[in-house]
C-alpha cells in the first residue's frame, strides 16, 4: 500500500492523544453522600458508573476513528487496482472486528455478572477476527503489485503493439486509423519516465527488439508502414511475453492500439489469458482508433474463367461489390493494358508503365450491407504473351486498398491434346465439345488409337484416354506417371473396356494403374431404372465456373447415369492430393482428380463416347444424347483445366511464392522485377533450376518482369489480398474477454482516458472517496451518540 502524505498520518496519530487526554480529564470525581439505605444506592450507583464508562468509552473510540479517518483520508492511501477489492474486503473484516468488540463491551459492562459463555465466544471471534486481517495485510503489503505501487515518475518497460494492417488505412475526417494510432503511440512515448525502456512494433511478423532510447523508438513508430501480412494481435502479444523478461525495470506496460476489427484478433493464442494473469504486474491497456459503425466499398475476390487463353479467346472475369452501409451506386470499370515493349522502364527516378488500356464500365447499385455481383466478358485479338489488368470501383472510400483488385492473362497459341481411344470407340463425342469453333479453336487435336499410342509425349499439353481397354502395360502406365509429374494433364474416361467378367480387368488394379486411377476398379454400379443422375454438392472446382451463373437450372435429370465404376481414392495414396469433385446421387464418386508432381489427372467413372444405342449391350449413360450441353460444357472445362496444369500460376494471394517456369530456349536467364512499391529500385532476378521464383510479394499489385534475349521479354503475375483480409467487422468485448482475461486489461478510446488509467495502475486505486464516505457517516454516528448521552 502506498501513502501519498504519510508525514500526515504520522501527524494524525500524535493527535489521537487529544481525544484520550481529554476523557481522562473529564471523568467525574467521586463524591461522598452520606444515606441511610446505602447498600441498595450502591448497586444503582455500580450500575450507572458502568454504563457511563461505557458511554464515555463509545465516544472515545468514535472521536479517535474520526481523527484516523481524516489522516487517512489526507495521507492519500492506494492499492493496487487488482487488489483493491481485497483491501475493500479487508475493511469489511476491520469493521466487523469493531462490531464484536462493541458487543463484548456491552456484554462485559452491562451487567455486574456477565455472562462467562457470550463473553469467551465473542472473545475468540475477535481474535479470529484480528488473526485473519494480520495475515490477509501481510499478504497484500509483500504481493509483487504492491511493490510496484508508488513514484510514477520511475521508468517503466513499455511495449507499443501499433495495428498496421490494411484495414488501418480507413479514413475519417482526412485521416487514417494508422495515422491516429501513430498519434497515440508518439503521445504515449513523449509522456514516458526517463530511462524507460520502450519497444515499438507492428503486427507484420517483425523480430522484437528495444529502441535504445526514446528519440529511437519515436523514429521506429513514424516510419512504420502498412502491412499486407500481418499476424494476430494476441499472437504478437504472445511474443512479447518472453521479451518481457529481459526488461530493467520492474514497471512492465504493453499498449495495444488497434481499430478492434475482429479479423486482428483471430487465430488467439489459447493460454494467454493464461499467462497475464501470472503475471498480474503487467499492466495491459488496449487502445481503440477505430469506427463504431465502418462504411466501406469492397471488390470480391476475381473469378476468371481462365488465366491462358489462345489469341482469339474469350475472357471472362466475374466479382461482387460489397457494402457496409446505407444503399449506394458505383461505376465498376475493367482495364486491360495493352503491351508496350518499351515499358516498365525507369526514368529521371520514376518508374513507367503502360498507360494504354481497353476499358469496360459499368454501374451497379448496391443495397445497404450486401453485395451485388458484376462480371466483364473479353475477346479480341490478343498478342501472345503476359497481359495484365485490374477492375476497380471507380468514386470515394473510406478503405480504398480493397476497392481494386488485380489479374494477370497469358495469350498463348491453341493447345495441342492427344485424344487416344479404342477401335471400338469413337472420338466424336469428345472432340466436337474441344473443336466447336475451328477457325478460333482452343485446341489442337490428334486422334489416335490406342495401339499407335506414340512413345514420346512430352509435344502434348494433354493426353486424354476415351474409355481404354487393358492394353495398358506397366511400363505404359509408368510412362503415363512421369508425363504427368512433369506438369501436364491426362483424362481417363473408363467404360466397359475395363472390365472383365463385371470387374476391373487386372492391368486397372496394377500398383502403378493405381497411382494413376486413384484405386482400385471394384465393380460396376448398374441403374437400369434412369433415375440414377450427377449431383453437384458445390460449384467450387474451376471445371464448374460455367455453370455457378444457372446452378439450379442445369438439367442433370435429363441425362440419366445407367451404369458406372465403383472407384474411390486408395488410402494407400494419401501422400498425393486427391479429390472427388463430382458425386452421383448414389454417393459414388463420378469425376476425382489426384495431383502428381507437377501435373494433374482427372479420372471420370462413366464414358463420353456413349451413343443412344449401343450394339451389343445397353448404353452406360445418355449424357450425350439430346441437346447435350452440360456435358459439353463439362468436357470443354475439363479439357482447358488439364492444359492449364503446366501453365505458370500467375494470380496469387500476399505472401505466396511466385513460381514461373523458364525455358532458357524461350526466356532469358536474367531479368529485372518491378514491383507495386515503384519508389523501389528493380532488382535483378535470375532463374534457377529452370524456374524464376521471387518470394516477397508482399504487397498487392502486379509484378513485372523485364528481360533481354533478342528482343524485349515481358512476363509478370499480380497479387491481390485475400478473401476477408479487409473486414472491419468488430470484436465484441466479451471475446477480448476471453483473450485477455475479464479485468486484466484496461480499454480507452482518447489520451485522458488513457492517462487515467496510467495513473490508477501506476499510482493504485485510491481510498479517498471511500474514507471521506466514511468519515461523514462517523461524524453522524458520534454527533448522534454524544447528543442521546449528554441531552
Amino acid at each position: 500500500m502506498l501513502w501519498a502524505n504519510a508525514i500526515v498520518l504520522g501527524l494524525g496519530g500524535a493527535l489521537l492523544a487529544l481525544p484520550i487526554l481529554l476523557h481522562l480529564l473529564m471523568q467525574p470525581k467521586a463524591k461522598v453522600l452520606e444515606f441511610p439505605a446505602l447498600k441498595f444506592v450502591r448497586q444503582i450507583q455500580f450500575a450507572n458508573r458502568s454504563r457511563l464508562r461505557l458511554k464515555h468509552f463509545l465516544l472515545l473510540m468514535l472521536r479517535c476513528l474520526l481523527i484516523l479517518c481524516m489522516a487517512a483520508a489526507l495521507a492519500g492511501p492506494s492499492v493496487a487496482s487488482r487488489e483493491f477489492g481485497q483491501w475493500v474486503t479487508l475493511g469489511g473484516v476491520a469493521i466487523s472486528a469493531l462490531v464484536v468488540l462493541i458487543a463484548l463491551l456491552l456484554v462485559w459492562f452491562g451487567s455486574a455478572k456477565p455472562n462467562q459463555l457470550l463473553l469467551s465466544a465473542l472473545s475468540i471471534l475477535l481474535l479470529g477476527h484480528l488473526a485473519y486481517g494480520g495475515w490477509a495485510t501481510t499478504k497484500l503489503l509483500n504481493s509483487d503489485s504492491a511493490q510496484l505501487i508508488g513514484d510514477s515518475a520511475a521508468p517503466v518497460t513499455a511495449l507499443i503493439l501499433i495495428d498496421n494492417s490494411c484495414r488501418m488505412e480507413y479514413n475519417r475526417e482526412n485521416k487514417t486509423n494508422l495515422e491516429r494510432a501513430k498519434e497515440i503511440g508518439d503521445w504515449l512515448i513523449s509522456q514516458f519516465p526517463a530511462d524507460s525502456q520502450v519497444c515499438v512494433l507492428a503486427t507484420d511478423n517483425e523480430v522484437p527488439f528495444y529502441s535504445v532510447d526514446l528519440g529511437a523508438a519515436e523514429n521506429r513508430l513514424n516510419n512504420l508502414e502498412t502491412g499486407f501480412q500481418n499476424v494476430s494481435l494476441p499472437g504478437r502479444v504472445a511474443e512479447w511475453l518472453e521479451l518481457l523478461d529481459e526488461a530493467v525495470h520492474e514497471r512492465k506496460e504493453i499498449y495495444i492500439v488497434t481499430d478492434l476489427s475482429k479479423r486482428s484478433w483471430d487465430d488467439s493464442v489459447p493460454t494467454l489469458a493464461t499467462e497475464l494473469a501470472i503475471n498480474p504486474a503487467i499492466a495491459v491497456f488496449v487502445i481503440d482508433v477505430g469506427q463504431d459503425e465502418p462504411a466501406n466499398f469492397t471488390l470480391a475476390p476475381l473469378e476468371l474463367n481462365t488465366e491462358s487463353i489462345t489469341r482469339f479467346g474469350e475472357l471472362e472475369i466475374s466479382t461482387a461489390v460489397g457494402r457496409s452501409g446505407e444503399a449506394a451506386q458505383r461505376n465498376v470499370r475493367f482495364r486491360l493494358e495493352l503491351p508496350d515493349e518499351t515499358r516498365p522502364v525507369v526514368r529521371d527516378g520514376e518508374v513507367l508503365l503502360p498507360d494504354q488500356f481497353i476499358e469496360r464500365v459499368q454501374t451497379v447499385d448496391i443495397r445497404e450491407d450486401s453485395s451485388s455481383p458484376v462480371s466483364f466478358k473479353f475477346s479480341g485479338n490478343l498478342p501472345l504473351g503476359v497481359h495484365h489488368g485490374r477492375i476497380e470501383i471507380v468514386g470515394d472510400d473510406s478503405l480504398a486498398v480493397d476497392d481494386t483488385r488485380y489479374f494477370t492473362i497469358e495469350v498463348v497459341e491453341s493447345w495441342d491434346l492427344l485424344v487416344v481411344h479404342p477401335e471400338n470407340i469413337t472420338p466424336d463425342n469428345f472432340t466436337l465439345a474441344v473443336t466447336d469453333d475451328l477457325e478460333n479453336s482452343l485446341f489442337n487435336c490428334k486422334v489416335v488409337q490406342q495401339t499407335d499410342l506414340p512413345s514420346r509425349l512430352d509435344p502434348f499439353d494433354a493426353v486424354f484416354f476415351l474409355d481404354p481397354t487393358p492394353q495398358i502395360s506397366e511400363t505404359m502406365w509408368v510412362m503415363l506417371q512421369d508425363y504427368v509429374r512433369s506438369g501436364h494433364g491426362l483424362g481417363i474416361f473408363l467404360g466397359a473396356n475395363a472390365a472383365d467378367g463385371g470387374v476391373g480387368h487386372e492391368n486397372f488394379k496394377s500398383e502403378a494403374a493405381q497411382k494413376i486411377l486413384t484405386g482400385k476398379l471394384k465393380r460396376q454400379w448398374r441403374r437400369p431404372e434412369a433415375d440414377l443422375f450427377v449431383s453437384p454438392d458445390n460449384l467450387v472446382h474451376p471445371i464448374f465456373a460455367p455453370f455457378r451463373s444457372w446452378e439450379t437450372a442445369v438439367p442433370w435429370n435429363q441425362f440419366p447415369i445407367f451404369t458406372h465404376w465403383g472407384l474411390e481414392p486408395d488410402e494407400d495414396w494419401e501422400q498425393l492430393p486427391t479429390q472427388t469433385i463430382l458425386r452421383y446421387g448414389n454417393g459414388q464418386s463420378a469425376i476425382i482428380e489426384r495431383q502428381l508432381g507437377d501435373g494433374r489427372i482427372i479420372i471420370m467413372t462413366t464414358p463420353i463416347t456413349e451413343s443412344e444405342n449401343v450394339e451389343g449391350r445397353r448404353s452406360w449413360n445418355s449424357l450425350f444424347t439430346g441437346v447435350p450441353l452440360p456435358a459439353w460444357l463439362l468436357v470443354r472445362q475439363i479439357s482447358q483445366y488439364l492444359v492449364q496444369s503446366q501453365s505458370d500460376r500467375i494470380n496469387l494471394i500476399v505472401g505466396d511464392v511466385a513460381r514461373l517456369k523458364n525455358d532458357f530456349r524461350r526466356f532469358p536467364n536474367d531479368y529485372r522485377i518491378f514491383t507495386p512499391r515503384t519508389q523501389q529500385t528493380p532488382e535483378k532476378l535470375s532463374a534457377v533450376e529452370g524456374s524464376v521464383r521471387y518470394r516477397f510479394t508482399d504487397s498487392p499489385g502486379q509484378y513485372r518482369l523485364k528481360g533481354q534475349l533478342e528482343r524485349p521479354v515481358l512476363r509478370g503475375f499480380s497479387v491481390n489480398l485475400a478473401n476477408g483480409e479487409t473486414d472491419l467487422t468488430r470484436i465484441e468485448p466479451a471475446e477480448i474477454d476471453a483473450m485477455l482475461g475479464a479485468g486484466r486489461y484496461q480499454l480507452a478510446t482518447q489520451q485522458n482516458q488513457i492517462q487515467r488509467q496510467q495513473g490508477t495502475t501506476r499510482r493504485g486505486q485510491e481510498f479517498y472517496s471511500l474514507l471521506l464516505l466514511i468519515l461523514v457517516v462517523v461524524m453522524g454516528v458520534e454527533y448522534l451518540l454524544s447528543n442521546r448521552f449528554y441531552s
